[in-house]
């Protein structure tokens, strides 16, 4: 094996996803690797660009290994299969991910592969999430926290654990919130994974926030701001800057949450976050309508609306709802078919 495929690697999981990637570029340019190198290189490269936003080129990438490894083996490279879903649901293809990665567990049971298995499971739970079936995303996840336990998983009970503590949060339960939260933080620390341990703080903000203690919530999400500055995250970042801007909502800070959900939008533009954009589409139109401006803020939430009424974002449409013409809607029942205790009661709203 090339040594710069350890290279690569080494910078990975030091979060250095830049390294990363012009580590993969540049093996891909050089001559001599087979093509299960070229596979590998392949799948690596769309894996850091997925995680740093650039979904088009990461797309391609998982394509690209997908029909090598197929031209080599003569059947399906599930994992490239599973990547390509994880960066279509990112840019506002839940539907076509879920179908992929059900494919992809079915595949996994029958060749008895445990810790695709356990991958998937977890990859459904956030996709089913973002789909806004939240139950189902629980089942999901529960099943993958299990199956990374059986196989001393550390990487994924860790990220499970990050992925429990937020659907937990959409579905009103903030105390299990934070219990998964904050071990999530704990083995993050321990493993020294700084995209991590930026991730469940700022999962930890979101929790003193859904509490009410705005304040208290203000210190984590600076901790994992600084974190995604020094390894140059755009996406989580993106929601970071989210949640920072509805805490100033919430504090009535409006100068404040403006210019955080704007951060935030700009970002999410760059990544081609459709889902992110509709919450920070909501943000401005809330601080406008919370201001006494409700032309304004209709103009917001009716480009919110276009984008979640396109979308296969079922939970960010009942956001949408809620705030229609300024006042919060009484939609308790909806969110409850979700499957959440949570629902909007009046201005300003504290959104999961």
């Amino acid at each position: 094996m090339d040594p710069l495929f350890e290279k690569a690697e080494i910078a990975r999981a030091l979060s250095q996803f830049k390294r990363a990637q012009a580590v993969y570029q540049g093996l891909l340019r050089k001559k001599g690797l087979d093509s299960g190198q070229k596979v590998e290189a392949y799948l690596g490269l769309a894996d850091v660009e997925r995680i740093q936003g650039l979904f088009p080129p990461s797309l391609a990438h998982y394509q690209r290994a997908a029909r090598l490894f197929k031209g080599l083996h003569g059947k399906t490279c599930w994992d490239a299969r599973v990547g390509w879903a994880l960066a279509a649901r990112a840019c506002g293809r839940p539907r076509e991910a879920l179908a992929v990665l059900q494919k992809a567990l079915a595949a996994y049971q029958k060749e008895r592969d445990l810790q695709g298995q356990a991958f998937t499971h977890w990859a459904l739970g956030g996709t089913w999430r973002i789909a806004g079936y939240m139950r189902r995303g629980l089942r999901e996840l529960l099943a993958a926290l299990r199956m990374f336990k059986s196989q001393k998983g550390s990487e994924g009970i860790a990220y499970t654990c990050c992925a429990l503590g937020g659907i937990y949060r959409m579905l009103g339960r903030y105390a299990d919130s934070g219990k998964y939260y904050r071990e999530a933080n704990r083995r993050m620390r321990q493993r020294r994974d700084t995209f991590g341990i930026a991730y469940s703080y700022c999962g930890l903000g979101n929790v003193e926030r859904m509490a009410g203690r705005f304040h208290q919530a203000l210190p984590f999400y600076r901790k994992a701001e600084k974190l995604y500055g020094a390894i140059g995250d755009q996406v989580s970042y993106a929601y970071t800057l989210w949640s920072l801007g509805t805490t100033y909502k919430m504090l009535g800070s409006y100068a404040r949450a403006q210019g955080a959900f704007g951060k935030a939008d700009r970002l999410f533009r760059k990544t081609g976050d459709t889902r992110g954009r509709i919450y920070s589409l909501l943000g401005f139109a809330e601080v406008e309508f919370l201001k006494g401006r409700r032309a304004k803020g209709a103009g917001w939430w009716k480009k919110a609306k276009a984008i979640a009424d396109k979308s296969g974002f079922t939970w960010e449409k009942l956001h949408v709802e809620a705030l229609r013409n300024g006042r919060v809607q009484p939609l308790a029942p909806s969110y409850q078919m979700a499957g959440s205790r949570f629902h909007p009661a009046s201005l300003p709203v504290n959104w999961p």
